[in-house]
């Protein structure tokens, strides 16, 4: 089974790493302000759940080679600002989906951006994919617009592909091909 590399980007302002057993007191601070969707998906809502996830948990995906969990660590807030994953990898083809998401009281600083332009980049590269794509509502602007600025390119739309709380939403799709990096 293929696997990506260890992964640990240094960007401007910010290390993107993985997760691991040390960092609980990081990931512990964002569940004490409320703010776990600053963590990768599964990540658990108790802080007293964190240190087995850490252990264990936000490895899975890389165990069952489909994806790796990355933070996106504020180097000089010594801070989680955000989290950003690499999913649904298609070995065979060579592409990945990139998710992300950031705290917020750190959105609309161009952290989302950041850590996009490099992980694309690091994907494409080191990490052998050939293609990085993702997903954004239509009506998520802020979203859409930290696609565009990182360089991705808006392949279309599917209509009413995701459903969300207050209904169904249609979706961008945009990419980032290993010869446009």
């Amino acid at each position: 089974m293929a696997d990506f590399p260890g992964v640990r980007i240094t960007a401007d302002r910010l290390d993107i790493r993985e997760y691991g057993p040390g960092d609980v007191d990081l990931a512990g601070e964002l569940l004490s302000n409320g703010e776990p969707e600053a963590l990768p998906p599964g990540a658990p809502t108790s802080s007293g759940d964190l240190p087995a996830w850490l252990a264990d948990g936000v490895h899975q995906p890389r165990r069952a080679g489909n994806g790796v969990h990355l933070m996106m660590l504020d180097r000089a807030a010594d801070r989680i600002v955000g989290s950003i994953s690499l999913f649904h990898t298609d070995w065979e083809i060579r592409a990945a989906e990139i998710g992300y998401g950031v705290r917020a009281d750190e959105r609309g600083k161009g952290y989302a951006t950041e850590a996009l332009a490099a992980v694309a980049r690091w994907a494409l590269t080191e990490g052998t994919m050939q293609r990085a794509w993702l997903t954004a509502n239509t009506d998520n602007v802020a979203s859409v617009r930290v696609a565009e600025k990182a360089g991705f390119r808006r392949e279309g739309t599917l209509r009413r592909a995701n459903r969300e709380d207050d209904g169904l939403h249609d979706l961008a799709v945009f990419s980032l091909l290993d010869d446009e990096v």
